[in-house]
């Protein structure tokens, strides 16, 4: 079968487009063809080897599929030939034609699902736990999106708007600000022209928002301490932006009267708890069944052109998903 391997870690031009052996479900096991594989910023921290629970090299990257079972393994009942399944999985493999996984790592699709909505999913799962895992105990009526403008980005706005909740969206463009408004935000940022700090307090007369969710975080993340509302949370995803320079617990009992917090968030926190991760996979999916939600595709490319999807990760030009088709 054709899939996208790396041999060693490095830019767009380690994924190659490679032929390997057939995978062939073992006992436990299901076997799934490729219908649409998802592309993420976890593909790229898998990529450049800052991914924690990538597996050794040569290694086929990739965490979201969407397809069909071809094949099940001995001892699996719970499957049949030709169900339409959601792979999500964190330690690659979804790059690639075809996927053999545990029968436990696949979730079935609503009846008519479109294939590449449904590698969306994993984004809005992560959402979705963000606003009601993450921040369970904060009543959010506001909320600042750092980096809105990508998939996960979008999710949220989209989440919130069900929920009532006002998003402000912080974007480094005014195409990107223009494209988070398009999914739901009440108000935008576009900070790579003015202080996000400034932009959001005058957005709620100086209060602050009640949450803040920021995958970038970067030498100024403490900031985000300003522009809390009292009693609020700011959650971090991720760190694409690099460290904060300023030390974080000084800087948040510099910000005592507000009563500041802060969590760092992973779905890894769900590894050890396989019913809560199946309880917001469900949640997610019964959104998209009942069509609340509509996941924006930027580009669909063919699996060989992985690079090409991983050049326009790295140049920040990505308005939602990007679809590898096999």
């Amino acid at each position: 079968m054709k899939a996208i391997q790396i041999a060693a870690s490095g830019g767009p031009e380690v994924l190659d487009y490679v032929e390997v052996p057939s995978p062939l479900p073992r006992e436990g096991e299901v076997l799934v063809r490729a219908q649409a594989i998802g592309v993420g910023k976890p593909d790229v921290l898998f990529r450049t080897g800052v991914y924690r629970w990538r597996p050794p090299l040569p290694a086929i990257p990739g965490a979201e599929m969407a397809g069909t079972i071809e094949a099940v393994g001995k001892g699996v009942t719970a499957w049949r030939v030709g169900s339409r399944v959601l792979v999500y999985r964190f330690g690659g493999g979804c790059y690639a034609e075809q996927i053999a996984v545990p029968a436990g790592e696949v979730t079935a699709l609503p009846d008519g699902m479109d294939f590449d909505d449904a590698v969306s999913v994993p984004n809005y799962q992560v959402a979705y736990a963000l606003l009601h895992v993450a921040a369970r105990g904060i009543d959010a009526k506001t909320v600042y999106v750092n980096g809105a403008a990508g998939g996960i980005g979008s999710a949220i706005i989209q989440l919130c708007r069900l929920d009532g909740i006002t998003v402000i969206a912080g974007a480094a463009s005014d195409e990107k600000c223009a494209f988070a408004t398009a999914q739901g935000a009440s108000h935008t940022i576009n900070y790579a022209q003015q202080s996000a700090v400034a932009g959001v307090l005058a957005l709620t007369d100086d209060r602050g928002v009640d949450l803040i969710l920021d995958h970038i975080a970067g030498k100024n993340f403490t900031d985000n301490l300003q522009m809390l509302a009292p009693m609020g949370l700011i959650v971090s995803f991720n760190v694409l932006g690099g460290m904060p320079e300023k030390d974080l617990f000084k800087e948040m009992r510099a910000h005592l009267p507000r009563s500041p917090a802060v969590r760092c968030f992973t779905m890894h926190s769900f590894d050890h708890d396989p019913e809560a991760r199946r309880r917001v996979a469900q949640a997610t999916l019964d959104l998209f069944a009942a069509g609340k939600v509509k996941p924006p595709i930027f580009a669909r490319l063919h699996l060989s052109e992985a690079r090409r999807a991983h050049e326009m990760l790295d140049a920040r030009q990505v308005l939602g998903k990007i679809i590898l088709k096999p």
